[in-house]
């Protein structure tokens, strides 16, 4: 109930958060968005991943790029030379269709003016020399590595099929692979996880030279293994002190090691290439389960590869669509702000034509008595405590909404509607 009324005090009388069935025919690129390709295949699927994936086949694989191919030709028939400002390739393990990427790629580069970065995540387990090598050559300026910990007994613990060795091992050849950013993953308030093991990891890390670092809790989604069968013990979110604690330690940290923040969970190096996946403004998703958002409308495509790989020959594989209000795109965007720990006053007001505090002077005063944020001259910035506040609000009201779509959408491919 509290989400509810939260939700409708920000909200435009009539918005309806209800995802309806669709086949996307309305869809709309804009001048400018970025590329989401999923490659929704894992050697091994982790426990605790909540994205759409399915175990590595290489007929399957093969038949998903031949579809994926076909997509990208479909959006650039209708959206030919449109720009992109970034492409980003997730999964599942993307380097798992290493030999395909430079087809994917060449597609897209026919179809789109590409400006941007390119980047990929993969794992420790998928990193050789060669691989690295590959990466280059295909122009990855950005990558992000799964780490989770430098400890094997946590690596254990979440069912990672790699060693510390081979963590460490491909942490070296991609830092030293001529990339822009080299961004890790590592992950806190595990089961019996304490700040030395923290510090422990963050002192690996930068002794390793990484660009970044991202810290994550444990999301547990009910319909991910660890939600079903329980199968890691005492899993779930942990309490507040705890978490708030860990948190205060690893700000503190990143901050005396001279990291700039560049979201609630990730610290940069000052000078280098900001690593994210989720903070573009609009953006265009390929492959099965990947999203679509235009400003006017969140689209999603079916989750199934066997479905994705029949849909594409008659038409899109997109099956829900939820419209979004003028309003419904402010608050979007701003929550996303405030997840980059900043909120560009100008920017927002060349973005919608409007301002900033004349359409939400009430809430922004709120957050600034509340010591959540100050600010400084055309940017508005989250205090500590206002960073440890929106990473709870990501838990509890983002993640919930993504745990329906996605529970739903795994449960039955095209169902009907999805009431957020």
């Amino acid at each position: 109930m509290l989400k509810r009324f939260i939700r409708n005090l920000f909200s435009e009388r009539g918005d309806d958060y209800t995802f309806y069935r669709s086949n996307g025919s309305d869809f709309t690129f804009l001048e400018r968005a970025g590329l989401y390709v999923h490659i929704p295949f894992c050697r091994n699927k982790c426990p605790y991943c909540p994205y759409y994936k399915i175990n590595y086949d290489r007929d399957k694989a093969y038949k998903f790029k031949e579809s994926l191919l076909k997509e990208i030709k479909e959006y650039g028939h209708k959206f030919k030379y449109r720009t992109v400002n970034s492409i980003y390739f997730g999964g599942g393990t993307p380097t798992l269709l290493i030999n395909e990427i430079p087809d994917i790629l060449k597609n897209i580069d026919k179809y789109f003016n590409i400006e941007g970065e390119i980047a990929l995540e993969t794992n420790p387990a998928e990193i050789t020399k060669n691989l690295v090598i590959k990466l280059r050559k295909m122009n990855f300026s950005l990558i992000s590595l799964g780490v989770q910990s430098f400890q094997q007994k946590f690596l254990d613990t979440l069912g990672r099929k790699y060693t510390v060795k081979t963590t460490e091992k491909a942490v070296e050849l991609l830092v030293n692979g001529g990339f822009n950013t080299i961004n890790i993953d590592l992950m806190f308030v595990l089961p019996n996880q304490n700040i030395k093991d923290i510090e422990y990891d963050i002192d690996k890390a930068l002794s390793l030279g990484v660009d970044q670092i991202t810290f994550y809790p444990l999301f547990t989604f009910p319909y991910t293994s660890v939600g079903k069968l329980k199968k890691l013990k005492n899993i779930g979110l942990p309490n507040h002190y705890r978490r708030k604690k860990m948190y205060y330690y690893i700000y503190k940290r990143m901050k005396k090691e001279g990291f700039r923040q560049t979201s609630v969970w990730s610290f940069n190096r000052y000078g280098n290439k900001t690593y994210s996946s989720v903070t573009r403004d609009y953006y265009l998703g390929f492959g099965p389960g990947a999203a679509s958002y235009n400003g006017k409308g969140f689209y999603f495509n079916v989750f199934s590869v066997d479905e994705y790989i029949k849909m594409i020959d008659d038409k899109l594989p997109i099956v829900l669509k939820m419209s979004v209000s003028n309003r419904m795109a402010k608050l979007f965007w701003l929550y996303w702000r405030f997840y980059e720990t900043y909120v560009p006053v100008g920017r927002y007001r060349d973005l919608f034509k409007s301002d900033l505090y004349t359409d939400f002077g009430k809430l922004l005063k709120f957050i600034e008595m509340a010591g959540f944020a100050r600010r400084n001259n055309d940017i508005l910035e989250l205090t500590i405590r206002g960073s440890y506040y929106i990473h709870l609000i990501q838990n509890y009201f983002a993640l919930n909404y993504i745990n329906k779509i996605w529970d739903k959408s795994w449960g039955n491919v095209k169902p009907d509607n999805i009431s957020l």
